[in-house]
């Protein structure tokens, strides 16, 4: 029996209780929330055990399938993180899955244009480039990258990973031309908002680098890469992969700084680590 000190207010909360056994209430007690597993798959996928990541999240968007409904914001998020978890578990067709669900909803609740499907449009684009469908790439980078500067404006932490995203995809391609002023906008915006001191702020400047040198602007590239390995110095441990790379990449820029371009090729791809 439940000891009445509830006021009148609370009197459906009461009736509900007094209908719950004592049973049915400790299990009802133990179960986790959609919140819990959705918490508890982050923490699985940041330490990459991407099957227990998967298997919270599908929990997680159960729940919120029953109780929410299909057409609801956090359901939405649960198909996003599941499409985040198959993305780095490296099942791209299930990726592709849950981002177009969660695309579908984000439509309906906010738009096409909207920041949210713009932050969808982005993740497909990476996993369409991942496909090598390139022309479904690059015009998803840049519809993303277009809704981003209307709706969030230049000066946007999300407009910078747009400007960043499609340097990339062109300094991919070797168009280095078309990617030099996009990595520079990321730079100045990230150099403004996260400061000196943010690890995006570093590869925005190792991306720099790449896309000067390739240029045949070398002091420029020297310049760039100098300043992301002061970045990294203060973030890293001096042994990290990473750092060790960049400080190695520059004594060839160096070495090479006033003869022609070297072959560039070998160490290139590590660049964007």
């Amino acid at each position: 029996m439940i000891i009445n000190l509830l006021t009148e207010n609370y009197s459906n909360i009461e009736i509900k209780a007094v209908n719950l056994d004592s049973s049915d209430l400790r299990e009802s007690l133990k179960k986790p929330t959609a919140e819990e597993y959705s918490l508890l798959g982050a923490v699985y996928r940041d330490k990459n055990l991407n099957i227990k990541s998967i298997d919270c999240y599908l929990k997680s968007l159960s729940i919120r399938e029953s109780t929410l409904g299909f057409i609801h914001n956090k359901t939405a998020n649960s198909y996003k993180n599941l499409a985040e978890a198959y993305a780095q578990n490296g099942s791209l067709v299930n990726a592709l899955k849950y981002y177009n669900k969660a695309l579908n909803i984000k439509k309906i609740l906010w738009g096409e244009e909207h920041p949210q499907s713009a932050s969808i449009y982005s993740s497909l684009a990476n996993i369409f480039f991942s496909k090598k469908n390139f022309e479904k790439s690059h015009a998803l980078y840049k519809r993303a990258l277009k809704i981003r500067r209307e709706s969030l404006g230049e000066e946007d932490i999300h407009t910078a990973t747009s400007y960043q995203e499609l340097a990339s995809f062109y300094a991919n391609s070797e168009e280095f031309e078309l990617a030099l002023p996009l990595f520079e906008e990321a730079v100045k915006i990230r150099t403004e908002l996260l400061k000196m001191s943010h690890p995006d702020t570093a590869i925005s400047y190792n991306s720099l680098a790449i896309c000067y040198y390739n240029l045949f602007k070398y002091q420029k590239a020297s310049d760039a890469l100098t300043i992301a390995i002061e970045i990294k110095e203060l973030i890293l441990e001096q042994d990290d992969p990473s750092l060790l790379r960049a400080k190695e990449n520059l004594k060839e820029i160096k070495k090479n700084i006033s003869k022609n371009r070297f072959n560039f090729k070998s160490f290139f791809s590590n660049w964007f680590k």
